[in-house]
């Protein structure tokens, strides 16, 4: 019996080649994540306003969030790949604030060096057909699959991540503990600061967008308290 378990273990296909085992991966909403209310620096003094067009809820002037004034590299994300699952589309492929977010906010000393290898990564993809780490148009409560998807594609281009240490950041509310289902960790972030006019003054989205201090490696799928 023994040598018949010895030749199964033989038998099972070695794992896929993965150059960068052990790797994380970071993935942001854009709207009040990446961003805030766009203008308001009054209310989010660490915001930074832009003189790009950002068309999202009505539309003004782009505005980095603290988070992204600071740079998604100040945080613990500097380490991990980086991706983007939105339910809007910034102001559309193309433009020049979608322009900046692939090639100013999205940056990271190890995403900046797989870009480097990967130039044809620096693409849009939409909904479910992910095709590179920067997805679009993914619907609300929905955002999971393509986080998922994302993961997949990385393993895809030889960069093996566990979904363990996939972590998800955004400010809507109800997109945060889907996440759960597919065993990816998520974190609702602009916690203090919620938009008080939008969806009836609910509190659903975020106002100020993210703080560098809410991007934390924490496992789990974490509300605002």
């Amino acid at each position: 019996g023994e040598r018949m378990v010895k030749v199964d273990q033989q038998s099972i296909p070695p794992p896929q080649s993965c150059g960068d085992a052990g790797s994380c991966l970071c993935v942001f909403d854009i709207d009040r994540t990446l961003t805030g209310r766009q203008g308001d620096t009054r209310q989010c003094p660490g915001n930074q306003v832009l003189d790009l067009y950002d068309e999202a809820y009505g539309g003004g002037k782009a505005t980095l969030s603290a988070l992204t004034s600071a740079g998604i590299s100040t945080t613990f994300c500097n380490e991990c790949l980086l991706g983007i699952t939105s339910a809007g589309q910034g102001s559309g492929p193309g433009t020049a604030w979608n322009n900046y977010i692939l090639d100013s906010i999205m940056r990271g000393e190890t995403h900046d060096a797989f870009m480097q290898r990967a130039p044809q990564a620096r693409r849009w993809s939409f909904g479910t057909d992910v095709q590179s780490p920067f997805v679009l148009q993914q619907g609300n409560k929905m955002k999971q699959e393509s986080v998922e998807l994302i993961r997949q594609w990385y393993g895809g281009q030889g960069v093996c991540i566990e979904p363990g240490e996939v972590y998800f950041f955004e400010d809507r509310t109800e997109n945060v503990l889907p996440f759960e289902d597919k065993g990816l960790n998520s974190r609702e972030i602009s916690c203090g600061s919620r938009d008080p006019s939008l969806y009836g003054g609910s509190g659903m989205v975020g106002y100020c967008g993210a703080r560098p201090e809410e991007v934390q490696r924490v496992k789990g799928n974490l509300l605002c308290q």
